[in-house]
């Protein structure tokens, strides 16, 4: 079975700005995230879809965290520098994206010494 897309989901725009990536909202939030500052990636999922918006990419950093829905306009682009930025492969980053009930899952986590 093919997934479609929400018309929503395609109306949230996240894009790869160099050094920081941003997530902007319909109703005009907008999210902004530096590079260096990314810790950990997370697919969130939930059993809601296919009539909502059931799968997100959660960037989260140090003080700040991006989110988008599966399907947000320039996603492939920000997943390509994901997969720059952490040095993961694109099946790690998204582990989990076929789950159908309330999970989240981390898919990569920045290696720190304590």
């Amino acid at each position: 079975m093919v997934r479609r897309l929400t018309e929503s989901e395609a109306q949230v725009l996240v894009a790869d700005h160099g050094d920081f990536v941003s997530s902007v909202y319909p109703n005009g939030t907008i999210q902004t995230l530096s590079w260096k500052d990314l810790i950990r990636i997370e697919i969130q999922t939930n059993d809601t879809g296919p009539w909502d918006w059931d799968v997100w990419f959660v960037l989260v950093g140090t003080k700040d965290e991006v989110s988008f829905p599966l399907g947000a306009t320039g996603q492939e682009e920000v997943l390509a520098k994901l997969e720059t930025v952490t040095g993961a492969e694109r099946e790690q980053l998204i582990a989990g994206m076929n789950c159908t009930t309330d999970r989240t899952f981390v898919t990569w986590e920045r290696y720190t010494e304590d």
